[in-house]
């Protein structure tokens, strides 16, 4: 696999950039000051009582927000670990059972999340998980081959459900409209991170994205494919795929992004995503793979600096200046037999 030198590298100043400069100011800053402790939101009464009458006595935690922007708590029960969803709008909410129903149900209940209730007047889910543990960190190297060979496999069950959606085809340029507009908003809410420059390619990426969104592939799509989002069951050896709180139809690239530079520079796991996955990239995906990379950066970054993590937005900001210094080139390999 090859790195290709981007047409955004000229674009970008070599001294230290801005969101470099930002972070390690937040940070010495932050070793001075004791940050007050947020108080953990409590389940709303009324999806308490709705979740109990199908689940018994729970005694819910709260979780992390994720990208949906949803609310979330665990509790555990006899079926295992069960998440209890509030989406953020009706609209949210509609998508994510759709999601269920249409897409997410046919990776089978040891891949990925079941829907087992929902509840319209208050926007709630119900959702269990198989279990497993985070891939990052916890899977031996040896095992890796084989884990990137099931997420290929898994994504590319979770991507033919579009095949179920009528008008694919434009509702997933609809949706990647909607999405940069999302990044767009979520650009002006960090611009005090980035220089003028790095904003301005930002800006350049999406609009390259939207320019060639109707000759890209379209897919249903995980919405924030990485392996952060991968659980691996030890005993059972069986991946799942979890945070599909975004699946919708979008342009297929749009869940290469976040995995492409690991496969840069580990092309055999890449080989054997690909492989499972069923295709090559197309010629359109592989022009605009830098860009999106640009857009879901922007959007991770954005989360790190809610999340108030060092290391998490330590992490967010190098994969930004990365993807804005060079992206590299996921290759074109071949399709499976």
């Amino acid at each position: 696999m090859q790195r290709r030198s981007s047409a955004l590298a000229p674009l970008i100043p070599v001294r230290r950039s801005l969101i470099q400069r930002s972070i390690m100011s937040w940070q010495s800053s932050t070793r001075t000051r004791q940050a007050p402790p947020v108080q953990p939101t409590p389940l709303p009464a009324q999806v308490a009582e709705w979740a109990r009458t199908r689940l018994g006595t729970i005694t819910p935690w709260l979780l992390p927000a994720d990208f949906s922007g949803a609310r979330s708590w665990r509790v555990s029960a006899p079926q295992g670990l069960i998440d209890i969803r509030v989406t953020r709008h009706d609209l949210d909410f509609r998508r994510e059972v759709q999601a269920y129903r249409v897409a997410i149900h046919r990776l089978g209940p040891a891949n990925g999340p079941r829907l087992i209730a929902s509840e319209a007047r208050l926007r709630a889910l119900l959702i269990t998980h198989p279990r497993g543990r985070p891939v990052d960190g916890e899977v031996s190297l040896h095992v890796l081959p084989r884990v990137h060979e099931d997420a290929g496999r898994l994504l590319a069950v979770l991507h033919r459900s579009v095949e179920r959606v009528p008008d694919a085809a434009a509702l997933g340029v609809r949706h990647l409209a909607h999405y940069i507009q999302r990044i767009l908003y979520l650009l002006e809410r960090i611009d005090s991170w980035l220089s003028p420059e790095e904003a301005e390619v930002i800006r350049r990426s999406t609009d390259r994205l939207l320019h060639r969104s109707e000759e890209l592939p379209v897919a249903f799509c995980h919405g924030t494919f990485a392996t952060s989002s991968w659980r691996w069951n030890i005993q059972g050896q069986t991946l799942s795929l979890t945070d599909l709180g975004r699946a919708q139809v979008l342009p297929a690239v749009c869940d290469f992004t976040r995995t492409a530079a690991l496969w840069a520079t580990h092309a055999h796991l890449a080989e054997a995503f690909f492989a499972a996955y069923g295709r090559k990239l197309s010629d359109a995906e592989q022009l605009v793979l830098d860009d999106a990379a640009i857009v879901a950066a922007v959007e991770d970054l954005h989360r790190a600096i809610a999340s108030r993590d060092g290391d998490t937005l330590s992490s967010a900001g190098a994969a930004l200046r990365e993807a804005m210094r060079h992206r590299p080139s996921i290759g074109r390999h071949e399709e499976s037999a």
